[in-house]
């Protein structure tokens, strides 16, 4: 199938895959090749896409939508960065900063806007384990 992981700066991936595996509102699924046509939300978390030759790769996602049509399975997202983007130690200062944000909030704007950051850098980060765990 062909997999295209579209964002607000471009695409991220356009190419064959065997396997898309993402979290929806459903639940964690995994897309092959002649799925049935599909449209869901993506939640934030990993998208892991298994390439055509074998090769794993996973790229963060911040929500957005699936489509799956025709054998193009379609991921379109604001953002995405994938794994190797991603230097867990400067993910981690800046969930710590996040969080001193979120302790010294004066207001719900505030406090609204450090858990944004928090939730964003906590995805960052696991992805970043992830890739950490992975076999090359």
């Amino acid at each position: 199938m062909q997999f295209e992981l579209l964002t607000l700066s471009g695409a991220k991936y356009n190419d064959k895959a065997s396997e898309v595996v993402v979290n929806t509102a459903s639940g964690s699924i995994a897309v092959y090749a002649m799925h049935e046509p599909l449209t869901t939300i993506v939640l934030p978390g990993s998208i892991t896409v298994t390439t055509a030759a074998g090769k794993t790769d996973v790229y963060t996602t911040f929500g957005g939508l699936l489509e799956f049509q025709n054998n193009v399975c379609r991921v379109l997202s604001d953002e995405s960065e994938h794994s190797d983007e991603l230097v867990e130690k400067e993910i981690e200062i800046a969930l710590e900063n996040a969080q001193k944000q979120y302790s010294n909030a004066k207001d719900k704007q505030e406090l609204a806007h450090a858990q944004a950051l928090i939730d964003r850098h906590t995805v960052r980060l696991n992805v970043a384990k992830l890739k950490r765990r992975r076999p090359k």
